[in-house]
């Protein structure tokens, strides 16, 4: 097990305890964080009749008041709509400032539960459990919370660190194949934005990894040492004032697919294997790349995960405009985050809307 401390810039702390069969430890560890008595578990509604039954039955155990909240709508319901729906039901069971919410499953219900808490009577806490590769890696941890709007992904959302992130691995193993790959997309960007060692691991382990054919101790320290790079990364920039813009390598046109396919299409990993394959054509294009092996590394794992086809039945000119509701434009022009060799990139302000609809033309031609 390990345990990983991310310091807030603006005072507190909090863990994110990664191992494999802690999920039991989840009660003990909420009590020992002196949060309220009643808790609204904000559960995938796939997983209520198991992983959510271990969590609630740790929680009360410990002398927890547990409201089970399914949510099953997927990313294509994660809007406002249903913030108001899960709200109302907190609401209706009575539950005050004193209430605490737990967001049990992937990213979308980890977004979806922390934008809950966030907004509920202006804020209560919440603790991140989550259950898929991407959540583990990535959307637990560093406190933002969304929801989407017909426009873009992520749009409407607040900054809300939470108070624990429990990420027990044995959730990853039965994993649909199709899931666990979505969220190495995440594992692969971390490797390429800031650790050259870890994508040599992935070279040699990328399909095993995918096929889940890897033992519990290297599963933990995968997890954990892609935990650790977010968190480095958030403890140093917790509202996305520079460093952090690096994680959204691959997030400008894969958010935009996903817009402009009605979240219905791609899983968010997938988008965002096809947007770093369009973010290593765009380095290219403007001479980023410090060699043309690089650049090979770099696409040849992207593809030996499996790119999704189809993208290139999608609007071209629709995948650009979506573009623009990207979060980091600024003053009205493009910000994209490119890479010079693995490892290390660079934010590259100004890129103009010509170059960004060449890059989607160039991805569909290669990926359609």
């Amino acid at each position: 097990m390990t345990t990983i401390g991310i310091e807030l810039p603006h005072g507190g702390r909090y863990d994110v305890v990664v191992g494999h069969g802690i999920l039991p430890s989840l009660g003990e560890r909420c009590r020992a964080l002196g949060l309220g008595d009643r808790c609204a578990l904000i559960a995938d509604a796939a997983l209520t009749d198991g992983l959510a039954g271990v969590a609630a039955d740790s929680l009360r155990a410990a002398g927890f008041e547990v409201l089970i909240v399914p949510y099953a709508a997927g990313e294509g319901g994660k809007n406002l709509t249903s913030v108001e729906t899960l709200v109302g039901q907190m609401l209706e069971a009575g539950y005050d400032r004193g209430a605490w919410v737990t967001a049990l499953g992937g990213g979308v219900v980890g977004d979806l539960g922390g934008f809950v808490a966030a907004s509920f009577l202006r804020g209560v806490d919440v603790v991140q459990v989550p259950t898929t590769i991407l959540a583990q890696v990535d959307a637990s941890i560093g406190g933002k919370t969304a929801v989407n709007h017909p426009l873009g992904k992520n749009l409407i959302g607040a900054f809300h660190p939470p108070r624990l992130v429990l990420s027990d691995t044995n959730a990853l193993r039965s994993l649909p194949r199709t899931e666990v790959v979505s969220g190495l997309a995440e594992v692969v960007k971390h490797g390429i934005i800031r650790d050259a060692e870890l994508f040599g691991f992935l070279e040699e382990r990328i399909e095993g990894v995918a096929d889940m054919k890897i033992d519990a101790t290297e599963l933990d320290w995968l997890i954990a040492r892609n935990a650790q790079i977010k968190a480095e990364v958030v403890s140093a920039d917790e509202r996305e004032g520079g460093l952090r813009a690096i994680l959204n390598y691959g997030h400008t046109i894969g958010h935009a697919i996903e817009a402009a396919t009605a979240y219905k299409r791609y899983r968010h990993g997938e988008a965002v294997l096809l947007g770093m394959i369009a973010a290593g054509e765009l380095a290219a294009n403007r001479g980023l790349w410090e060699s043309a092996a690089e650049r090979e590394r770099h696409d040849a794992l992207i593809e030996r995960l499996g790119v999704p086809e189809g993208v290139g039945q999608v609007d071209a000119a629709t995948i650009a405009e979506r573009t623009k509701s990207d979060k980091k434009r600024i003053g009205g022009r493009h910000r994209f985050v490119l890479a010079r060799r693995i490892g290390a990139v660079d934010v590259v302000d100004g890129v103009e809307d010509d170059q960004v609809r060449a890059t989607i033309e160039a991805l569909q031609a290669r990926c359609g």
